[in-house]
């Protein structure tokens, strides 16, 4: 019974609203990454509160590393439509 009470909400959702979640999710973690030229580097990946995004892009003009490529992971909270971005491996 639970096995299919779970498979009926995972159908609940339209290609659609997951096409516009994906969106969302890009756009945010891109602008949260605060790269220049930011890019998704892989297909995101969804899970139950969160969606995980790679962003790929080069650190902006007066940091330490300006210009240099950058690779930033990513986790944008579905319920409060916010991202947060951070170097892999860094605190």
């Amino acid at each position: 019974m639970v096995l299919s009470a779970g498979t009926i909400v995972a159908w609940a959702s339209s290609p659609d609203a997951w096409d516009e979640l994906k969106k969302r999710a890009e756009a945010a973690c891109m602008a949260a990454s605060g790269l220049d030229a930011p890019s998704i580097a892989a297909p995101v990946t969804n899970f139950e509160h969160h969606v995980f995004a790679v962003v790929d892009g080069r650190w902006p003009e007066g940091s330490a590393m300006a210009g240099q490529t950058a690779q930033w992971a990513c986790l944008y909270d579905k319920e409060h439509e916010t991202a947060e971005a951070r170097e892999p491996g860094f605190p």
